[in-house]
């Protein structure tokens, strides 16, 4: 199904219904631009810590673009001290027609699976689904492996969280269609279904890396330099010290003076 013919439908959804905003899950915590921890609001990252990865809070950064611009933008993107971003990921199972159902489609359908033991079947399912609670166009409880039955109630993209401008509509995967390379996997976040889609097509793009931005507080090695030093300093300082104590002159004549260790 084309996401893009949709989008009207979709968009004219979202400014009549009564949109809500619940708290995400606390698996998301904030991250401002110096990889410094801070709350959710005042954040440019968000420290997805169920997948392990880092997301830029902000979901349209770059506006749409087809799949190959998109993939080349995530990998060249850079905000603070970090480049290393990349489009969400998934896994393509092989298996053949798309699942409307909860009986357990892991690639294409409404209702995917997201994870399994360590497996991550959709970074975009996960955080859509699980994380913001939303729920698809199609009922899991009464739809079937080929046939959807909608819409169900409270469907479609109606918890952001804490991300800013998450958009009603498709959001490129990093993976291709193995099928047929002219196709490339995305997630439809006003749907809530995974689908292949032509490359050529405009949709959007979410960055995220690996990991925690989380900084280390770790001092410049400048500075463990001058730590060095002076806490070498102040241990000649205290022999000369002791040796004064036990009647023998320092070398200077004068009394010790505590050195000031730079921190």
């Amino acid at each position: 199904m084309k996401l893009k013919r949709l989008e009207a439908m979709l968009m004219a959804f979202a400014a009549s219904a009564t949109m809500f905003a619940t708290p995400a899950q606390a698996t998301l915590v904030g991250r401002d631009i110096d990889g410094q921890a801070v709350a959710n609001a005042n954040a440019v990252f968000l420290y997805d810590t169920d997948l392990n990865i880092t997301w830029l809070r902000d979901a349209n950064v770059n506006g749409r673009m087809d799949w190959e611009s998109a993939v080349a933008w995530a990998a060249d993107y850079s905000i603070g001290s970090y480049s290393d971003w990349r489009l969400p990921t998934m896994v393509d199972t092989g298996k053949s027609g798309c699942d409307f159902s909860n009986a357990g489609g892991t690639d294409c359908g409404y209702n995917v699976q997201t994870t399994s033991g360590s497996t991550v079947y959709s970074e975009m399912a996960s955080l859509w689904f699980d994380t913001l609670g939303n729920k698809s166009f199609c009922d899991p409880a009464t739809s079937t492996t080929t046939t959807c039955a909608g819409p169900q109630t409270g469907w479609g993209l109606l918890n952001t969280g804490d991300f800013q401008n998450l958009q009603w509509s498709g959001y490129w995967s990093d993976l291709e269609y193995a099928p047929d390379a002219a196709f490339a996997w995305l997630f439809g976040a006003g749907l809530g279904d995974q689908v292949a889609d032509d490359k050529g097509d405009e949709f959007y793009a979410l960055a995220v890396r690996r990991g925690d931005v989380l900084a280390a507080h770790v001092p410049e090695p400048g500075t463990l330099v001058l730590v060095a030093a002076a806490l070498a300093g102040l241990g000649i300082v205290r022999r000369r010290a002791t040796a004064g104590a036990s009647g023998s002159p320092s070398l200077s004549g004068k009394e010790p003076v505590a050195l000031a260790v730079i921190a």
